[in-house]
């Protein structure tokens, strides 16, 4: 199979709402003999991230069919990588690490786009066509999660919808413009009884259990009764082995293959998941209008985008108003 050569672009997606630098100001990549064009605190920028920002800068502009000239391109690359080391900076002072499992989730999810089944065939190939590339596109991805988390500890605080918002925008002209068609989605009003699989309870002993029990309901005892005296899921177990109502996509998929299985006033017979073996019941099943809170849903989201780009653009003044930084001519 032909593997396409992976590019490692720099991320210039945080650009949105910086003050734009004087154009006159942004330096040209031949400028500069050390290969430093600018220092932004304590971290620098390298003709090389210039490059590729503005090579990367010019295909989404182009990409979305907007003109702009060179010197623009320079300019939104230059601000972009300023934002990026103002950021960056403040991750590399936390000392904040992303966690590997979710680096290595993200480095897979890229090999699988480019044909790769594992990791070790994917850093491979990267490397057999440039030396060190694997651990250049890790660094990326281990810069761009940190910058997402830094993003969630520093914009997403500022950001509040409240529900006086969403209705006022529902009635608002552009709000009215929100498709109003029904949607039913299914429910299950479920109930559980939980044991448990772990350190002091391997999978046999937890399974001997659960037909135990399962035997008991057979002869007609009470479930409600039984989740209480039984069940290792404190939470329900309180309730009776309450869970509620539940609809697709809540459950893990072996717990929802069975509900769905289950009638109405029945209960199933014992399962396995992740947390351990399960007996469920199926105290109702409805159709539930939910066309209001999906436009509410809609309203937020749409809220939401707005208040970000504010929030990130007060976020970044805030930090470029604090920070050093220092453009090379």
């Amino acid at each position: 199979m032909k593997h396409p050569f992976i590019h490692l672009l720099v991320a210039v997606s945080l650009s949105l709402g910086m003050a734009n630098i004087a154009t006159a100001n942004t330096p040209s990549v031949t400028s500069s003999a050390d290969g430093i064009l600018a220092q932004v605190n304590d971290e620098i920028i390298l003709k090389s991230e210039f490059i590729a920002a503005s090579q990367a800068m010019a295909r989404e502009y182009r990409d979305r069919g907007i003109a702009l000239s060179h010197a623009e391109i320079q300019n939104l690359a230059m601000n972009a990588l300023i934002t990026r080391k103002l950021q960056l900076g403040l991750v590399n002072r936390a000392g904040f690490h992303p966690d590997e499992n979710l680096i290595n989730r993200e480095l897979l999810a890229i090999a699988n786009k480019e044909g790769f089944n594992n990791l070790a065939d994917f850093q491979r190939a990267l490397d057999e066509q440039q030396a060190g590339s694997y651990n250049e596109l890790r660094h990326q991805v281990i810069e761009n999660a940190s910058l997402v988390a830094l993003w969630q500890a520093q914009v997403r605080p500022r950001i509040n919808i409240s529900k006086q918002e969403v209705d006022a925008f529902l009635n608002s002209p552009e709000g009215q413009q929100i498709p109003t068609e029904q949607i039913l989605i299914r429910e299950w009003q479920t109930s559980h009884i939980l044991i448990k699989t772990d350190d002091t309870q391997n999978d046999a002993m937890a399974q001997q259990k659960i037909n135990a029990l399962y035997q008991e309901l057979q002869k007609g005892a009470d479930f409600g009764m039984m989740a209480a005296t039984y069940s290792d899921d404190t939470g329900s177990a309180v309730q009776n082995g309450r869970l509620g109502w539940v609809s697709d996509g809540q459950m893990v998929a072996e717990f929802e293959a069975m509900m769905k299985n289950t009638a109405s006033g029945d209960f199933s017979a014992p399962f396995r998941t992740q947390f351990g073996w399960h007996i469920l019941k199926v105290e109702n099943i409805r159709q539930q209008d939910m066309t209001n809170e999906v436009r509410k849903d809609k309203a937020r989201e749409i809220l939401f985008a707005r208040q970000a780009q504010e929030a990130e653009e007060d976020w970044i003044d805030e930090l470029r108003a604090g920070a050093y930084i220092k453009i090379f001519d």
